[in-house]
């Protein structure tokens, strides 16, 4: 058994709006559905932000020369995570609950609502993968992936004497280093599936079992964490099998006409998605309109959903407008 799936080392690759797509599908599911872990979370929905780094960290290795657009950075990020902080923090304000405790909660967790800590994730990647790219020229990939090992490893270690706050190691990249190089292996290689591939992403499955579920304290080998399955032994099944699963289905549904403006609506407006949901269940209340407590949850989850994606639709829409009218790329 052998084999591979390729991806558009030049141009357009389809499949990554997919990743996209199904990525922020389960950002709406963590953060709304209650008590998911018992449902194998992990396995199939838990490695959002993951499936969001690899797609950036594919984007940036596959160029021969790397560059860090600054400028991007600002425009596409971290304005628009400023304008729906700013617009929570006036939602509070009108609400008579502004106050010195807020701000400073805003400031410690880098922003409000769940899922704060993705924007400072993605800027740091961004100047990780430009440096990253250079250094992946060099060797052979079997000595990258140890080194890559090795550079993690001694990251969980110094974690776990450091003795981070769960605050601060949120805010960090570190914990999704090991992406960089299973990006570069996409680039290098694709998708491979093997005897050897399936045993390691078996092992990975094992370590998201054992991490998530069977785990009290491993340090100082692993930082003692509620990121539990967000390091780099899991990384290799979401990179290898579960991704070669995804691509499975984007290949059954890619002629679906229905399917694909649901997948083109999701991964262009993505991010915009994301910081509605950010702010929008810190604003949506309790709902009580119904008899059943469980109707009532699913009445606010599916309110939530309709929010998120409608009004990260707009909020694309508009803000796309206006720097295109404002000539900023």
């Amino acid at each position: 058994m052998n084999l591979i799936i390729s991806f558009q080392s030049k141009g357009y690759e389809p499949f990554f709006d997919f990743i996209k797509a199904y990525a922020i599908v389960c950002v709406l599911v963590g953060h709304t559905f209650p008590n998911i872990s018992q449902y194998g979370y992990f396995f199939w929905a838990g490695m959002q932000v993951p499936l969001f780094v690899l797609a950036q960290s594919f984007h940036v290795l596959k160029k021969p020369t790397p560059t860090i657009n600054f400028k991007k950075l600002a425009t596409r990020i971290l304005i628009p995570f400023i304008l729906v902080t700013s617009f929570y923090l006036a939602f509070r304000a009108l609400k008579g609950g502004l106050s010195w405790d807020l701000l400073a909660q805003g400031m410690t967790d880098g922003g409000y609502g769940p899922g704060c800590y993705f924007p400072w994730i993605y800027i740091q990647m961004a100047v990780i993968l430009y440096f990253a790219r250079f250094l992946l020229d060099k060797g052979d990939i079997r000595i990258q992936c140890a080194i890559a090992i090795l550079v993690c490893e001694l990251f969980e270690i110094f974690s776990s004497y450091l003795g981070l706050s769960d605050k601060l190691y949120r805010l960090l990249a570190v914990r999704y280093f090991f992406l960089v190089f299973l990006a570069w292996s996409w680039v290098k290689y694709g998708i491979v599936i093997n005897i050897w591939t399936v045993c390691l992403s078996l092992l990975s499955l094992a370590s998201i079992v054992y991490f998530h579920y069977l785990s009290t304290n491993d340090e100082p080998f692993f930082f003692h964490t509620s990121w539990t399955c967000h390091r780099w032994p899991c990384y290799f099944y979401l990179s290898t099998l579960f991704c070669a699963f995804l691509y499975f289905i984007y290949k059954r549904t890619a002629h679906n006409m229905v399917v694909n403006r649901i997948v083109t609506l999701l991964s262009t407006c993505s991010y915009e998605i994301f910081l509605i949901q950010m702010i929008f269940i810190l604003m949506c209340p309790q709902i009580s309109f119904f008899p059943s407590n469980g109707m009532n949850l699913y009445f606010r989850i599916a309110v939530i959903w309709l929010v998120s994606i409608l009004g990260g639709y707009i909020f694309h829409r508009i803000y796309s407008k206006t720097i295109g009218l404002l000539n900023i790329k």
